[in-house]
């Protein structure tokens, strides 16, 4: 396996121990593997920023699509967007959905009842798809915004902590 080595920026050959390298080592290299900081950075916030919007189960091709567009990193832009899972889903991002909705209506100047999963089980299929009308715009909108917010946000901090790292692990200056 062939990883960049920060003396000269020559490639070095790492052939002991193939697979034995953690995950953390494996997502860095991505990062370092890179002489374009601002590139890599980019990607992650695109990422990052689509974990916020609206297509669920549709993030990865979002991402491939604007990767493909704007010609950046997709497996880093893959790694932002997929911030998003299961696991960070119900303590991160479903309150943050909810935020969205009632940060859409006061953009929109609408009124918003967000019913509870209870209340949606016991509704007739006409109530449960008027109340995803009533609330698929203030979503759009305010998913927006969050994901404006968040590429705002992690951007500077990516390209930041891209570039910091670097230096640490005694790559040149770019």
């Amino acid at each position: 396996m062939i990883t960049p080595s920060p003396e000269n920026n020559q490639q070095s050959t790492t052939d002991e121990n193939p697979g034995k390298e953690g995950w953390k080592e494996k997502v860095l290299r991505l990062f370092l593997g890179s002489n374009d900081p601002f590139r890599d950075a980019l990607s992650f916030a695109t990422g990052f920023a689509s974990a916020f919007l609206p297509p669920f189960g549709f993030h990865s091709i979002l991402v491939a699509f604007l990767a493909y567009l704007f010609r950046l990193s997709l497996p880093i832009g893959l790694l932002g967007s997929w911030t998003n899972n299961p696991w960070t889903f119900v303590p991160v991002f479903l309150p943050a959905y909810l935020a969205e909705i009632k940060v859409g209506a006061m953009i929109l100047d609408t009124k918003v009842w967000v019913p509870n999963i209870r209340a949606l089980s016991h509704m007739p299929k006409d109530a449960i798809l008027a109340q995803v009308r009533d609330v698929l715009y203030p979503f759009i909108v305010g998913s927006a915004v969050f994901a404006l917010g968040a590429f705002l946000l992690s951007f500077p901090a990516a390209y930041f902590l891209i570039r910091w790292i670097k230096a640490k692990r005694g790559f040149p200056p770019l």
